[in-house]
This record gives C-alpha cells, sequence and structure tokens, in this order.
C-alpha cells in the first residue's frame, strides 16, 4: 500500500504570528514559511518582496513591524513556535538566505527535520554543496508570462542541475503532465498551493505526490485521514 502524502500547512502573511500557530495547530506534517530578508539583515516570514508600497529589503526590522497590519515573525521565532510539532518547510524566496537559514534548520530541526524549497538553481546548487544532508526541492511553476515559464513545462533538467532531491510543481503544471515526468525520472513531489477540495481530493489520491501544500490543513488532513474520496481523477 502507498503511503499518504504528507500535508503541508501554509499561511498567507496577512494571518501572522496567529496564522503560523495555527498551522502547528491543525496537526499537519509540515509547517511552510516563505523567508526573505529585510534591509538591516533580518531574516523574516513574508511572502511578498513589498511591504506597503514599499521593497522588503530596503526596509529596516522596525519599518516593518510598523507597517504591517500583523506582527511579522523572524525566521528563528517561528521555528521556535514549529519545532517540536512538525517538520519545517522553508520556502526561500530570494537569494542570500540560504547559509543563514539552513543553519537556523538544522539547529531547530535537525537534518531530517526540514525541506527547503526555492525556485532558484544557485540556491539549491549552493545548500547541498555546503548541506548535502539537508533534503531539497526546485520549486517550478512560473506566471505564463515570466522569463523562463516555458522551461517549466519540461524541469528535469534544471533539477538535476540543482541537485535536488524533490520537485515542488505549482498544482496547474502538475496536471497538464509534468508530474508525470517528475515521477518517471525518480523525482518525488511535492504539489502546491492546493485549497480546492477537489484538487485536493485528487493529489491526495495519487501516489506520486509526496507532500500537498495547502492553506487549509485541517480539511486535507481529514480528507487523507477518513479515505474520502481520495481515488485519483
Amino acid at each position: 500500500m502507498d503511503p499518504k502524502p504528507a500535508v503541508s500547512a501554509h499561511r498567507r502573511d496577512e494571518a501572522g504570528v496567529s496564522g503560523l500557530k495555527d498551522a502547528v495547530e491543525s496537526g499537519a506534517e509540515y509547517v511552510e514559511i516563505d523567508v526573505r530578508r529585510t534591509g538591516d539583515g533580518k531574516l523574516v516570514v513574508h511572502h511578498d518582496a513589498r511591504l506597503g508600497g514599499l521593497p522588503l529589503n530596503r526596509l529596516s526590522y522596525e519599518r516593518v513591524e510598523r507597517l504591517a497590519s500583523r506582527p511579522v515573525p523572524l525566521v528563528g521565532e517561528a521555528m521556535e513556535i514549529i519545532a517540536g510539532r512538525a517538520r519545517g518547510h522553508l520556502d526561500l524566496k530570494e537569494r542570500g538566505c540560504e547559509h543563514e537559514a539552513v543553519g537556523l534548520g538544522l539547529e531547530a530541526f535537525g537534518p531530517d527535520g526540514f525541506v527547503v524549497t526555492t525556485r532558484e538553481v544557485a540556491s539549491l546548487v549552493e545548500i547541498k554543496t555546503r548541506f548535502p544532508q539537508v533534503k531539497t526541492a526546485l520549486s517550478v511553476g512560473r506566471g505564463l508570462l515570466e522569463r523562463g515559464a516555458a522551461r517549466d513545462f519540461a524541469p528535469l533538467g534544471l533539477i538535476r542541475r540543482a541537485g535536488a532531491d524533490m520537485v515542488a510543481l505549482n498544482h496547474r503544471l502538475a496536471r497538464v503532465g509534468v508530474l508525470r515526468q517528475c515521477a518517471r525520472a525518480g523525482f518525488p513531489a511535492m504539489i502546491w498551493t492546493v485549497n480546492a477540495e477537489p484538487l485536493m481530493r485528487r493529489f491526495l489520491g495519487d501516489p506520486r505526490v509526496a507532500v500537498l501544500v495547502t492553506d487549509h490543513p485541517g480539511a486535507a488532513l481529514a480528507m487523507r485521514d477518513t479515505g474520502r474520496d481520495t481515488r485519483r481523477g
């Protein structure tokens, strides 16, 4: 019998610290945090590159706290909330965070307690060179008008160049044959970000999927663990 996919709980920026705690309380196997660096060098949990219309990487952490509608956690603080309750899912949103984020992850979770995802091939090469024991996944799935989007439909060369252990696929790409390509090449898949229940059912019943990333972990876990309607579509 194929193992069931793990669930990674994701929360958008507006959820703040309370959303992070809710993610931990959901019972998901992983909790995702988006990692960026402020202008004064702090690693923070923040999805978007801008805050209040201003570039996050030019703002001090003090200014970030003033501009944000809810507290913006430092990455180390977020890991303390997660550690011992779930595995970490560190999604690096930009270059320059690799060594510090992974170092914090090793300290908080241990080498087997977290996964690093990013769309930056160079970041994963850097991580695998310095921290070969850390599990990584190349994130694949740009907007159709973004530079390099066409390569996302045939990503195996990039995944191999990155030295990644897994692939983190946008659910739209997964549904048009890219999941099939990656599975045939032996790469387990993390599928993001799946919030519609029909898609949850589809991917939770797919043995090629190792991790389902969702903003609604409670619904995903209930679906998965009761076995309701989880057959592949």
